[in-house]
């Protein structure tokens, strides 16, 4: 059970790209440096979110494997 904190480290930064990407789409609502740095953000989690995907351990167990590419 130590590896559980790597399934809620995805959900968070897949809650948090999911958020910024809702802002974003109320084009409207935002000035032009505020949509810079939401921007910003949601590429910097996904960076983030791309290198754990590519360093995932494999030696996890398969339920923490298939959850973490679930989410």
């Amino acid at each position: 059970m130590a590896y559980t904190y790597l399934l809620d480290l995805y959900k968070i930064l897949n809650a948090r790209i999911n958020e910024i990407d809702d802002t974003l789409r109320n084009r409207h609502a935002l000035d032009p440096k505020k949509r810079q740095h939401l921007l910003g953000r949601r590429d910097c989690l996904k960076s983030i979110h791309h290198f754990l995907e590519d360093h995932f351990d494999q030696k996890l167990p398969r339920r923490l494997q298939g959850q973490s590419k679930r989410t």
